[in-house]
């Protein structure tokens, strides 16, 4: 149950960090509201998350997860390009959290 919350905080992050550019600096009223109720229920459920797992673990899988995802996001929704230095950092990343949820 732990970490299905911790996806469903993933997920909202996601969300909100992908509408934010949709925001245009926060001048654009839809976006903006979406950008920060996604934060705040991510926020929200994170927080609940953590209750009953360590921080370290717990902020690793979140950031590592939500970067992919945001990248991903950014190559759909936004056409934008990764390099192979993006690639090697993004699997560094979860090589990191991989180990911090290991051990």
């Amino acid at each position: 149950m732990n970490y299905l919350l911790l996806l469903v905080s993933i997920g909202f992050e996601v969300l909100g960090t992908s509408l934010l550019k949709k925001t245009d600096g926060f001048t654009n009223l839809w976006p903006t509201i979406g950008t920060l109720a996604s934060y705040f229920i991510c926020l929200f459920v994170l927080s609940h998350v953590l209750k009953r797992l360590p921080l370290s673990l717990t902020y690793a899988t979140w950031g590592s997860i939500g970067l992919i995802l945001v990248t991903i996001a950014g190559i759909v929704f936004y056409h934008e390009s990764v390099s192979l230095a993006s690639i090697a950092g993004l699997v560094l990343v979860v090589s990191g959290t991989v180990l911090i949820n290991v051990f």
